[in-house]
């Protein structure tokens, strides 16, 4: 944390669990909080929600983990996806270095992600990627929402 109450103090994750999907977001210089866009998603295997000393951390040895080139990420916006739940219209990061999603949230990225691998050597590893995760949080392909952020 960088002031307040809680400053220097370890930052904590929430709801660290074993494949848990993250995601990897950033937006390029001067750019509006909406460009924001997601460049890699990978699949959880170990973490810790930190503690009074240690902050948290995730970790991935597993083979699900992919990237886009630059071009094709600035088209995966970040806010097409997630919304503030206390707050939906508002497309803003604050001060705080993660966002939660939610499972059909994550699947709906995943599934536009492994688009963007058709018709390439990573198609395969990217719709193993996406039923693994779907099936591993119970959700249905055909039932995905249609970008349910903010955006």
């Amino acid at each position: 944390h960088l002031n307040g109450e809680k400053k220097n103090e370890p930052r904590k994750l929430k709801n660290i669990q074993l494949n848990s999907l993250a995601i990897l977001t950033t937006r390029l210089p001067f750019s509006q909080e909406s460009e924001r866009f997601i460049f890699g998603v990978f699949l959880v295997d170990d973490g810790f929600s930190g503690d009074n000393r240690n902050a948290g951390f995730v970790t991935t040895n597993s083979k699900f983990r992919m990237y886009l080139p630059l071009d094709k990420a600035k088209t995966l916006r970040y806010w097409e996806y997630y919304k503030n739940p206390k707050h939906p219209e508002t497309i803003a990061w604050g001060q705080g270095l993660y966002r939660y999603l939610t499972d059909e949230q994550a699947a709906a990225i995943l599934r536009d992600f492994s688009r963007f691998k058709h018709g390439t050597k990573e198609e395969p590893l990217a719709k193993e990627f996406l039923d693994y995760f779907c099936k591993s949080k119970k959700i249905q392909l055909d039932s995905i929402p249609n970008k349910p952020g903010a955006l």
